[in-house]
């Protein structure tokens, strides 16, 4: 850093706002002129002091038509740098970057060849440079730089929250890999009101396609599906009332098939000249069979 500071001996004067003014040149043309001095900048979170030995800005070149503003700045290297703002009939000023220190602002019109003070205008009095966003902040990232009482109302709200334990426990309760502890396992818990989902139980069957079991809340019957498409009741007795079709299998080997109680079959069979019988197991009786054929 430059022993005295640039531009010292206009603040030993009281001659402040001498520092970094910016003038058109003693020969104008397409460059401000900027006197000895330095600002002060936020850089990555700490106010640095940025020197400029005095100089000139780059040339700024007249818009193709109509005007523009164009803003000389420092930037925190301490260089001068042009920003320049859109060609318009009524045009506006550019966006200032972050660490950038406005000293002019210069209305250029199409027609200029040189700039002279008319058209340069004194920034620094309405410039304003605090910290405008946390990215301007050093040691964001470090462990324990942001504590979670610094924000209004976050402990308590975490105070309620489940923790990984809680919801490890209540999945223990219902589901591990063995299956559930609990003698009873509920599906659409949340319904309520007139039934009006049905509820499934469904086997990924990976390539294959996937069977299901479902409470059709239409019907009131439990059914299931082996191809995904037809769905069949189950049925665990039949009414002797003509109302209801009995699927009846046939079997087709040398023994007879052991059927279950209440149970009814036709069996041909294999090893005696095909002949065909009606085998039925009674309730609380031996199976008997009826020669068909």
């Amino acid at each position: 850093m430059n022993v005295p500071l640039y531009g010292d001996e206009y603040r030993k004067l009281f001659g402040n706002m001498a520092t970094l003014h910016p003038s058109a040149q003693d020969s104008p043309n397409m460059t401000v002129k900027i006197s000895a001095g330095g600002f002060w900048s936020w850089l990555e979170g700490v106010a640095a002091y940025v020197e400029y030995v005095g100089g000139s800005s780059p040339a700024i070149s007249a818009p193709s038509g109509n005007a523009k503003w164009v803003v000389v700045a420092l930037n925190s290297s301490g260089m001068v740098v042009n920003i320049n703002g859109a060609e318009s009939a009524t045009p506006i000023l550019p966006v200032i970057p972050a660490n950038r220190y406005p000293i002019a602002l210069v209305y250029v019109q199409s027609a200029d060849t040189k700039l002279t003070d008319a058209s340069i205008f004194d920034a620094r009095p309405i410039f304003s440079n605090p910290v405008r966003s946390h990215q301007d902040l050093t040691d964001t990232t470090l462990d324990g730089c942001h504590t979670t009482a610094a924000i209004d109302g976050l402990d308590t709200l975490i105070a309620t929250l489940a923790t990984l334990t809680d919801l490890s426990d209540g999945l223990a309760d219902k589901a591990d890999v063995g299956g559930t502890t609990a003698s009873s396992f509920k599906l659409n818990q949340d319904h309520t009101g007139t039934p009006s989902s049905d509820a499934f139980i469904e086997v990924e069957r990976g390539d294959g396609t996937n069977v299901k079991i479902r409470w059709n809340e239409t019907l009131d019957k439990w059914q299931y599906t082996n191809d995904g498409a037809v769905w069949v009741n189950f049925t665990d007795y039949y009414l002797n009332d003509a109302t209801q079709d009995i699927l009846l299998k046939v079997y087709d080997q040398a023994a007879a098939p052991a059927l279950g109680e209440g149970k009814a079959a036709i069996w041909i069979d294999s090893d005696d000249a095909d002949k065909v019988y009606l085998a039925f197991k009674p309730t609380g009786s031996t199976q008997v069979k009826v020669q068909l054929t």
